[in-house]
Protein backbone atom coordinates (compact mmCIF):
# COMPACT_ATOMS: atom_id res chain seq x y z
CA UNK A 1 0.00 0.00 0.00
CA UNK A 2 1.55 3.00 -1.26
CA UNK A 3 1.92 5.69 1.43
CA UNK A 4 0.98 9.12 0.62
CA UNK A 5 2.97 12.73 0.66
CA UNK A 6 0.54 13.91 3.57
CA UNK A 7 1.05 10.66 5.73
CA UNK A 8 4.70 10.98 5.74
CA UNK A 9 4.81 14.71 6.48
CA UNK A 10 2.36 14.03 9.21
CA UNK A 11 4.41 10.93 10.51
CA UNK A 12 7.91 13.11 10.22
CA UNK A 13 5.71 15.52 12.62
CA UNK A 14 4.39 13.47 15.09
CA UNK A 15 7.69 11.43 15.65
CA UNK A 16 9.04 15.35 15.93
CA UNK A 17 6.89 15.78 18.29
CA UNK A 18 7.35 12.65 20.37
CA UNK A 19 10.85 13.09 20.15
CA UNK A 20 11.07 16.46 21.41
CA UNK A 21 8.61 15.80 24.28
CA UNK A 22 10.83 12.60 25.39
CA UNK A 23 13.76 14.91 25.26
CA UNK A 24 12.28 17.14 27.50
CA UNK A 25 11.07 14.52 29.99
CA UNK A 26 14.77 12.65 30.37
CA UNK A 27 16.81 16.08 29.96
CA UNK A 28 15.99 17.27 33.48
CA UNK A 29 17.28 13.45 34.81
CA UNK A 30 20.20 13.49 32.89
CA UNK A 31 21.20 16.65 33.75
CA UNK A 32 21.10 15.70 37.61
CA UNK A 33 23.07 12.43 36.54
CA UNK A 34 25.41 14.64 34.78
CA UNK A 35 26.10 17.23 38.16
CA UNK A 36 26.15 14.07 40.06
CA UNK A 37 29.17 12.88 38.30
CA UNK A 38 31.29 16.45 38.03
CA UNK A 39 33.34 18.29 40.22
CA UNK A 40 31.45 19.97 43.07
CA UNK A 41 33.05 23.26 42.79
CA UNK A 42 33.53 23.29 39.09
CA UNK A 43 29.89 22.73 38.60
CA UNK A 44 29.06 26.00 40.34
CA UNK A 45 31.04 27.35 37.01
CA UNK A 46 27.47 26.46 35.48
CA UNK A 47 27.61 25.50 31.79
CA UNK A 48 27.29 21.58 32.53
CA UNK A 49 24.38 20.16 30.33
CA UNK A 50 25.26 17.21 28.90
CA UNK A 51 28.26 15.33 30.10
CA UNK A 52 30.49 15.95 33.27
CA UNK A 53 33.48 18.61 32.59
CA UNK A 54 36.10 17.28 35.06
CA UNK A 55 34.21 13.65 36.02
CA UNK A 56 34.44 12.51 39.63
CA UNK A 57 32.46 9.88 41.58
CA UNK A 58 33.82 11.80 44.98
CA UNK A 59 30.11 12.68 45.37
CA UNK A 60 28.47 9.26 45.85
CA UNK A 61 31.60 8.27 47.97
CA UNK A 62 30.45 10.88 50.41
CA UNK A 63 27.03 9.59 50.23
CA UNK A 64 27.60 5.96 50.73
CA UNK A 65 30.48 6.33 53.18
CA UNK A 66 27.24 7.12 55.43
CA UNK A 67 26.03 4.21 57.50
CA UNK A 68 22.33 6.41 57.47
CA UNK A 69 22.58 6.16 53.81
CA UNK A 70 22.99 1.99 53.98
CA UNK A 71 20.29 1.68 56.40
CA UNK A 72 17.93 4.06 54.74
CA UNK A 73 18.45 1.81 51.74
CA UNK A 74 17.73 -1.40 54.02
CA UNK A 75 14.40 -0.12 55.32
CA UNK A 76 12.98 0.76 51.91
CA UNK A 77 13.77 -2.02 50.14
CA UNK A 78 12.22 -4.25 53.05
CA UNK A 79 8.96 -2.21 53.01
CA UNK A 80 9.04 -2.30 49.28
CA UNK A 81 9.21 -5.68 49.01
CA UNK A 82 6.97 -6.92 52.16
CA UNK A 83 4.54 -4.38 51.37
CA UNK A 84 3.97 -4.89 47.35
CA UNK A 85 3.47 -8.59 48.08
CA UNK A 86 1.27 -8.47 50.85
CA UNK A 87 -0.98 -5.37 49.24
CA UNK A 88 -0.71 -7.49 46.37
CA UNK A 89 -1.81 -10.53 47.63
CA UNK A 90 -4.75 -9.41 49.86
CA UNK A 91 -5.95 -6.98 47.40
CA UNK A 92 -6.50 -9.74 44.34
CA UNK A 93 -8.19 -12.16 46.96
CA UNK A 94 -10.63 -9.21 48.19
CA UNK A 95 -10.84 -8.56 44.53
CA UNK A 96 -11.34 -12.20 43.27
CA UNK A 97 -14.56 -12.60 45.59
CA UNK A 98 -15.88 -9.10 44.89
CA UNK A 99 -15.71 -10.23 41.29
CA UNK A 100 -18.16 -12.88 41.78
CA UNK A 101 -21.95 -11.74 41.34
CA UNK A 102 -22.82 -14.67 43.55
CA UNK A 103 -21.51 -13.64 46.67
CA UNK A 104 -23.29 -12.36 49.55
CA UNK A 105 -23.45 -8.69 50.51
CA UNK A 106 -21.26 -7.83 47.55
CA UNK A 107 -22.83 -4.49 46.81
CA UNK A 108 -22.50 -3.83 50.77
CA UNK A 109 -19.09 -4.37 50.33
CA UNK A 110 -18.40 -2.31 47.26
CA UNK A 111 -20.56 0.91 48.45
CA UNK A 112 -18.38 0.70 52.10
CA UNK A 113 -14.94 0.54 50.21
CA UNK A 114 -16.11 3.50 48.00
CA UNK A 115 -16.81 5.64 50.89
CA UNK A 116 -13.53 5.10 52.24
CA UNK A 117 -12.23 6.32 48.80
CA UNK A 118 -13.73 9.40 48.94
CA UNK A 119 -13.90 10.05 52.52
CA UNK A 120 -10.92 9.66 55.26
CA UNK A 121 -10.82 10.57 59.01
CA UNK A 122 -7.43 13.19 58.41
CA UNK A 123 -4.21 12.82 59.77
CA UNK A 124 -4.91 13.66 63.56
CA UNK A 125 -6.70 10.06 63.42
CA UNK A 126 -5.01 8.53 62.06
CA UNK A 127 -2.22 8.87 63.59
CA UNK A 128 -4.10 8.24 66.82
CA UNK A 129 -5.37 4.53 65.37
CA UNK A 130 -1.42 3.53 64.67
CA UNK A 131 -0.54 4.10 68.32
CA UNK A 132 -3.06 2.89 69.89
CA UNK A 133 -2.26 -0.13 67.58
CA UNK A 134 1.31 0.64 68.49
CA UNK A 135 3.06 0.40 65.28
CA UNK A 136 4.74 4.04 65.98
CA UNK A 137 8.24 3.53 65.00
CA UNK A 138 8.45 0.28 63.35
CA UNK A 139 8.61 -1.29 60.38
CA UNK A 140 4.93 -2.23 60.08
CA UNK A 141 3.55 1.28 59.88
CA UNK A 142 4.90 1.39 56.26
CA UNK A 143 3.14 -2.04 55.20
CA UNK A 144 0.05 -2.05 57.32
CA UNK A 145 -1.74 1.13 56.38
CA UNK A 146 -0.78 0.68 52.56
CA UNK A 147 -1.94 -2.73 52.35
CA UNK A 148 -5.39 -1.75 50.77
CA UNK A 149 -6.04 0.75 48.28
CA UNK A 150 -9.43 1.03 47.01
CA UNK A 151 -8.65 1.84 43.19
CA UNK A 152 -6.42 -0.53 42.61
CA UNK A 153 -8.66 -3.23 44.13
CA UNK A 154 -11.45 -1.90 41.28
CA UNK A 155 -8.96 -2.07 38.70
CA UNK A 156 -8.67 -6.47 40.00
CA UNK A 157 -12.28 -6.99 40.63
CA UNK A 158 -12.84 -5.44 36.53
CA UNK A 159 -10.08 -7.23 35.41
CA UNK A 160 -11.33 -10.53 37.14
CA UNK A 161 -14.75 -10.14 35.47
CA UNK A 162 -13.32 -10.15 31.96
CA UNK A 163 -12.07 -13.41 32.24
CA UNK A 164 -13.93 -16.30 30.41
CA UNK A 165 -16.70 -18.03 33.21
CA UNK A 166 -16.10 -21.04 31.19
CA UNK A 167 -12.70 -21.57 32.61
CA UNK A 168 -13.51 -21.53 35.86
CA UNK A 169 -16.83 -23.92 35.66
CA UNK A 170 -15.18 -26.28 33.99
CA UNK A 171 -12.14 -26.12 36.91
CA UNK A 172 -14.87 -26.52 38.95
CA UNK A 173 -16.56 -29.25 37.26
CA UNK A 174 -13.36 -31.00 37.71
CA UNK A 175 -13.61 -30.59 41.70
CA UNK A 176 -11.71 -27.41 41.99
CA UNK A 177 -12.74 -25.44 44.90
CA UNK A 178 -12.27 -21.37 44.89
CA UNK A 179 -8.58 -21.39 45.85
CA UNK A 180 -7.24 -23.94 43.79
CA UNK A 181 -9.28 -22.13 40.81
CA UNK A 182 -7.57 -18.64 41.88
CA UNK A 183 -4.46 -19.90 42.49
CA UNK A 184 -3.35 -22.42 39.01
CA UNK A 185 -5.97 -20.35 36.72
CA UNK A 186 -6.93 -16.72 37.59
CA UNK A 187 -3.55 -15.72 38.93
CA UNK A 188 -1.44 -17.46 35.68
CA UNK A 189 -4.07 -15.33 33.26
CA UNK A 190 -3.63 -12.40 35.35
CA UNK A 191 -0.27 -11.42 35.12
CA UNK A 192 -0.84 -8.19 33.19
CA UNK A 193 -2.68 -6.90 36.10
CA UNK A 194 -0.15 -8.38 38.66
CA UNK A 195 2.54 -6.41 37.23
CA UNK A 196 0.94 -3.27 36.90
CA UNK A 197 -0.38 -2.94 40.24
CA UNK A 198 2.86 -4.23 41.50
CA UNK A 199 4.89 -1.79 39.95
CA UNK A 200 1.99 1.01 41.13
CA UNK A 201 2.13 -0.36 45.01
CA UNK A 202 6.08 -0.78 44.88
CA UNK A 203 6.81 2.98 43.23
CA UNK A 204 4.35 4.02 45.94
CA UNK A 205 6.20 2.55 48.63
CA UNK A 206 9.33 4.02 47.29
CA UNK A 207 8.68 7.75 46.63
CA UNK A 208 6.51 7.31 50.39
CA UNK A 209 8.76 10.13 52.28
CA UNK A 210 5.51 11.46 54.48
CA UNK A 211 4.97 8.64 56.57
CA UNK A 212 8.67 8.25 57.43
CA UNK A 213 8.37 12.12 58.66
CA UNK A 214 5.12 11.78 60.75
CA UNK A 215 4.97 8.28 62.35
CA UNK A 216 8.65 7.34 62.93
CA UNK A 217 11.40 9.20 65.33
CA UNK A 218 14.02 6.26 65.02
CA UNK A 219 16.85 7.52 62.74
CA UNK A 220 17.44 3.29 61.97
CA UNK A 221 13.85 3.39 60.53
CA UNK A 222 13.94 6.55 58.24
CA UNK A 223 13.30 5.38 54.56
CA UNK A 224 15.26 6.71 51.60
CA UNK A 225 13.49 9.45 50.60
CA UNK A 226 12.57 10.69 53.90
CA UNK A 227 16.83 10.83 53.94
CA UNK A 228 16.67 12.55 50.57
CA UNK A 229 13.94 15.01 51.78
CA UNK A 230 16.64 15.87 54.99
CA UNK A 231 19.48 15.80 52.65
CA UNK A 232 17.96 18.51 50.07
CA UNK A 233 17.80 20.92 53.37
CA UNK A 234 21.26 22.72 53.22
CA UNK A 235 22.36 22.02 56.51
CA UNK A 236 21.86 18.43 56.42
CA UNK A 237 23.63 17.95 53.10
CA UNK A 238 26.50 19.82 54.96
CA UNK A 239 26.95 17.73 58.00
CA UNK A 240 26.47 14.78 55.60
CA UNK A 241 29.86 16.00 53.59
CA UNK A 242 31.51 16.57 57.22
CA UNK A 243 30.48 13.38 57.79
CA UNK A 244 32.06 11.09 54.84
CA UNK A 245 35.00 13.39 55.68
CA UNK A 246 35.58 11.32 58.40
CA UNK A 247 35.58 8.40 56.33
CA UNK A 248 37.26 9.07 53.26
CA UNK A 249 40.66 11.34 52.54
CA UNK A 250 40.38 14.89 52.51
CA UNK A 251 41.30 15.10 48.88
CA UNK A 252 38.37 13.00 47.86
CA UNK A 253 35.81 15.40 49.87
CA UNK A 254 37.51 18.67 49.25
CA UNK A 255 35.80 19.47 46.37
CA UNK A 256 32.58 17.96 47.06
CA UNK A 257 29.89 20.63 47.67
CA UNK A 258 26.03 20.54 49.58
CA UNK A 259 24.71 21.05 45.38
CA UNK A 260 26.45 17.90 44.44
CA UNK A 261 25.72 15.81 47.44
CA UNK A 262 21.49 16.54 46.56
CA UNK A 263 22.67 15.26 42.88
CA UNK A 264 23.99 12.51 44.10
CA UNK A 265 21.67 11.29 46.41
CA UNK A 266 18.72 11.90 43.83
CA UNK A 267 20.53 9.60 40.93
CA UNK A 268 20.84 7.50 44.10
CA UNK A 269 17.54 7.15 44.81
CA UNK A 270 15.85 7.84 41.34
CA UNK A 271 18.21 4.24 39.78
CA UNK A 272 16.69 1.62 41.35
CA UNK A 273 13.14 2.32 40.20
CA UNK A 274 14.12 3.07 37.08
CA UNK A 275 15.92 0.07 36.82
CA UNK A 276 12.90 -2.05 37.20
CA UNK A 277 10.29 -0.59 34.53
CA UNK A 278 12.27 -2.44 32.13
CA UNK A 279 11.44 -6.09 33.55
CA UNK A 280 7.96 -5.43 33.89
CA UNK A 281 6.88 -3.09 30.85
CA UNK A 282 6.33 -6.44 28.63
CA UNK A 283 3.31 -7.27 30.69
CA UNK A 284 1.78 -3.91 30.12
CA UNK A 285 1.25 -5.05 26.15
CA UNK A 286 1.50 -9.05 26.14
CA UNK A 287 -1.72 -10.25 25.70
CA UNK A 288 -1.96 -13.28 27.85
CA UNK A 289 -5.27 -14.04 27.70
CA UNK A 290 -5.26 -14.45 23.86
CA UNK A 291 -3.01 -17.25 23.96
CA UNK A 292 -4.50 -18.91 26.84
CA UNK A 293 -8.11 -18.97 25.62
CA UNK A 294 -7.11 -20.05 22.03
CA UNK A 295 -4.95 -22.99 23.53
Amino acid sequence: MRISRGQKLFALINYGLLIALSISILFPFWRIAVLSLNDGLDALRGGIYWWPRKFTLSNYSVIFAQSQITEAYKVTIIRTVIGTFLSVFFMSLMAYGLSKKHLRGRQVVNVMILITMFFGGGLIPLYLLLKDLHLLNSIWVYIVPSIYSVWNIILFRTFFQMLPAALEESAKIDGANDLTVYFRIVAPLSLPIFATISLFVAVGHWNDWFSGTVFVQSKDLIPLQTLLMNVIRENDSASMIAGGAANLTSERVRNVTSSSVKMATLVATILPVVCLYPFLQKYFVKGVMVGSIKG
